[in-house]
């Protein structure tokens, strides 16, 4: 399919946590997704995934126009697997590839979640691949979480606001491993907006594997006088379809050989060559 189309089937994968997903859309509509928990297993169960996904709307590989993948960050091994197997079918068949923060998908998603479960409509309404926040210049920051270890969580920090007549959805703090601690305090002195820069949120989401970092989190909320909540919600592969749909509509197109994970952290082997040297 010629770029220039931006419409089409979205084959979509995340294998950057445990919780590998593969979702299939049309012109932005989900079609099927399947997910399933199995970290250490992705390379086994992804394309059989893949080959039930496509098979329940009787399609191939071949039928797809574009594939949209989570490049992480999250697990070393997992999302160098879904990247893979991304970059070679869109190689293989010629296809569009999209390449997707896990993060932001996470973010989005946990986002829409949280809309539909306080919202009186049983899903809110959606524009392009964004849910609408119903009140006027309701500011929310989203901030999604994988685990990393070591008091430290893969995390970002994203933002949505609703200005007629559309949403905003921005990127207030890049994808990156941080100290929770640090991070936290960081956090709440964005929020606190003390330098009168206009940017105090109405509401703040802690998204994803949160677990480990609850005690961080409750003393935020502590000190933090406005509206916070944890809300658990898993890595789906529809968001990275949303986000990619998006990314192909405004151009934004990686090419199989150049697209790299986002690890965002030195690999086992590496740490510990880098600590036999020193």
């Amino acid at each position: 399919m010629n770029s220039e189309n931006k419409q089409g089937i979205v084959l979509a994968i995340d294998t950057s946590t445990s919780s590998m997903s593969v979702a299939l859309t049309r012109n932005g509509e989900l079609l099927d997704e399947l997910n399933s928990t199995a970290e250490r297993n992705h390379s086994i169960h992804l394309m059989p995934h893949i080959q039930q996904v496509l098979g329940s709307a009787g399609l191939h590989t071949r039928d797809i126009d574009a594939f949209a993948v989570g490049v992480g960050p999250g697990s070393y091994t997992g999302v160098r697997i879904g990247v893979t197997v991304a970059k070679t079918l869109a190689w293989a068949h010629r296809k569009i590839l999209l390449g997707v923060s896990s993060l932001e998908a996470l973010a989005l998603g946990g986002l829409q979640a949280s809309l539909a479960d306080s919202s009186t409509n049983s899903t809110p309404a959606r524009l392009s691949g964004l849910a609408r926040i119903g009140e006027p210049n309701k500011k929310i920051w989203v901030v999604p979480m994988f685990e990393a270890r070591r008091g430290q969580a893969f995390t970002s920090l994203y933002q949505a606001q609703n200005q007629a007549p559309t949403q905003q959805w921005s990127c207030l703090a890049p994808d990156g491993i941080r100290l929770m601690a640090g991070w936290a305090k960081q956090l709440l002195e964005l929020a606190l907006d003390e330098k009168g820069t206009g940017s105090k949120p109405d509401q703040i989401l802690f998204i994803g594997e949160t677990g480990m970092h609850e005690e961080t989190i409750h003393d935020f909320c502590q000190s933090w006088s406005g509206t916070a909540e944890i809300v658990n919600y898993e890595m789906r592969a529809r968001h990275i379809a949303d986000l990619g749909l998006n990314q192909w509509q405004q151009g934004i197109i990686s090419k199989p050989h150049d697209l790299v994970p986002n690890y965002t952290q030195l690999t086992e082997a590496e740490v510990k060559w880098e600590a036999q040297k020193s």
